[in-house]
């Protein structure tokens, strides 16, 4: 999996890693990611002084896709972060459900015929 972080200002290592051991951890909910991307910008409109982290996570299908204002630029991302994996999970949660569904109607259907 390939992971990029963009800034237009420079983030410490501890920053970079916090972010980085993050997105690893994406990986306990979707083992089919190929690449993150992680954007930062500073004053985009949104927030005086604001920063503004998006993170997108390219997956078989459609992207995964958030963003989040904050002052700064970790509590930002933390929060665009929380985003991401809440749609992760609710996205491997629905394709679980697909897949029991499935699986109760081929076992009818066996024990019928």
């Amino acid at each position: 999996m390939q992971t990029t972080i963009e800034a237009p200002f420079t983030l410490s290592d501890a920053d970079r890693e916090l972010i980085n051991s993050k997105i690893e951890d994406l990986i306990k909910y979707e083992k089919r990611m190929t690449q993150v991307n992680v954007f930062f910008k500073k004053n985009d409109g949104n927030t005086s002084n604001g920063i503004l982290a998006e993170i997108r996570v390219r997956v078989p299908g459609s992207d995964v896709f958030a963003e989040n204002t904050a002052h700064d630029a970790i509590k930002a991302f933390s929060e665009a972060y929380n985003a991401v994996k809440r749609q992760i999970k609710d996205r491997r949660e629905q394709i679980n459900d697909h897949r029991s569904e499935v699986k109760e109607i081929n076992e009818i259907v066996n024990d019928n015929f």
